[in-house]
């Protein structure tokens, strides 16, 4: 039996160095070939989709979301059913999961527990680890989890009160493993020290309301502890991955060791780019609270720079929303009790190309880079995702720029009735959405299926 073959014709083709105004095939589940228009009209193929003056992508990868996830009193909104259908209506064809480590508990174990709850999933999807602790048990289940295609796993600097900080010796023991074994750590930074202070002090002067969040998680708690794991970094040369870069400062101290030589990758997400913590002094700030906080224009600049200049790589969404009832029921009138994170598994590229590709602070290569090519790099999915030359999977994202439209959570897809977003003016939109060479959204509708995501194994080069 012959495998389906698409054709999609006359669009502008975009890869991480250029684009090619031209013809994609595709044939099954994989790129056939590119060509200049009209280069493969002598072939006959199944179905032919015009994209005349859209822009065709590779299919988004989103290496940084939280899918029923439970943190402090609730669970995060998004599940392996709407989350991924609302990341492929906002052009993600693969996504990055966590799988926490119970305490004192096998990582393992709960990996094959979020294998059951993804198999509803309408998109490609992967893990990556959280570990609690660096016992001799955690440590030995590591190698494990990479020869199993689980190449990267996260720990945090804070959330001492939730048992989740790990120390500098736990750190670079750690850090050990993926230095041997091919993996890469990923590290949530914020000084715990830092915040506890500020979070004291805050209270006692009676300060409550959102704002205050942003106050007692400044930017030097963030900038230390990014510091502190680039000084660890030299003691074990072994890769890292700093997640949701939020600060200017933090943009200069990557480059530096970047510079230096050393083995750091960075991430910033969506929100960090476009919103301050002026937000969270509006009536609703509560449902802008996330860690680290919202900062200021100053550093929504400095990271755009960063991304132009290739300091910061990659573009998370960190999708973490939790049910608007239950911030208020949970927080009774506190910032530091409201549940951290927003959703934002979809507006990702809409924000990205209206507040980055047309105001000039990037171009549409570098799109391309930050939020697909470079995550399937650095996170063992190239080359079989994150670009479309002939023989990777068929994941392709037809984005028109011609819609003008205003971003609201009435007209986004996501299990939530809060849209950070806002207000925000938008220019295009996606229309059309394949996974492996089948349709998941076509013309604006959902015509994919549920189940037919595939678990992605990965492997990092040593």
């Amino acid at each position: 039996m012959t495998e389906r073959s698409i054709l999609i014709k006359g669009g502008r083709i975009v890869s991480e160095s250029g684009i090619l105004e031209g013809d994609l095939l595709i044939e099954g589940e994989q790129i056939k070939a590119q060509g200049t228009k009209g280069a493969f009209d002598n072939i006959k193929v199944d179905e032919t989709v015009d994209a005349s003056g859209k822009y065709v992508l590779p299919g988004l990868i989103d290496p940084h979301v939280h899918f029923n996830s439970p943190f402090m009193g609730t669970v995060s909104l998004h599940d392996y059913s709407n989350g991924t259908i609302a990341a492929a209506y906002g052009g993600t064809t693969t996504l990055i999961d966590f799988s926490t480590q119970p305490k004192r508990g096998s990582i393992v174990e709960n990996l094959r527990q979020k294998e059951k709850e993804a198999q509803v999933s309408y998109i490609d999807w992967s893990m990556h680890g959280i570990l609690l602790d660096a016992s001799p048990e955690t440590l030995r289940e590591i190698p494990e989890l990479v020869r199993e295609g689980v190449p990267s796993y996260k720990c945090f600097t804070t959330y001492k009160h939730s048992d989740r900080l790990m120390d500098d010796a736990s750190i670079l023991k750690i850090l050990e493993i993926p230095a041997e074994a091919g993996g890469i750590l990923m590290v949530h930074c914020e000084d715990d020290s830092i915040l506890e202070y500020h979070l004291q002090k805050e209270l006692a002067q009676g300060h409550f309301e959102p704002i205050y969040h942003a106050r007692s998680r400044p930017a030097s708690a963030e900038n230390i502890s990014i510091q502190r794991v680039i000084d660890l970094m030299k003691e074990v040369a072994a890769k890292v991955y700093i997640v949701h870069t939020s600060t200017a400062e933090s943009v200069g101290m990557i480059q530096s060791a970047r510079i230096e030589g050393l083995p750091i990758h960075s991430e910033t997400c969506t929100h960090y780019l476009t919103l301050t913590e002026e937000k969270l002094k509006e009536k609703d700030g509560y449902l802008y609270i996330c860690s680290p906080a919202l900062r200021t224009k100053k550093d929504n600049e400095a990271l755009w720079k960063g991304l132009a200049a290739g300091c910061i790589e990659t573009i998370g969404s960190d999708d973490a929303g939790v049910p608007t009832e239950d911030r208020i029921r949970i927080s009774e009138g506190r910032f530091d009790k409201v549940p951290s994170g927003m959703p934002g598994v979809e507006p990702r590229l809409a924000i990205l190309y209206s507040e980055g590709v047309c105001k000039g602070k990037i171009d549409m290569p570098k799109l391309v880079s930050i939020t697909s090519t470079a995550i399937a790099r650095i996170f063992g999915l190239y080359p079989q995702k994150g670009h479309l030359a002939p023989g990777a999977d068929a994941d392709v994202t037809i984005y028109d720029p011609k819609p003008e439209w205003v971003m609201s959570a009435k007209n986004h897809h996501m299990n939530t009735d809060f849209s950070p977003f806002e207000g925000f003016k938008i220019k295009g939109k996606v229309e059309t959405v394949l996974c492996r060479g089948s349709f998941v959204i076509k013309k604006g509708e959902l015509v994919g299926k549920s189940g037919f995501g595939k678990r992605v194994i990965r492997h990092l080069k040593k």
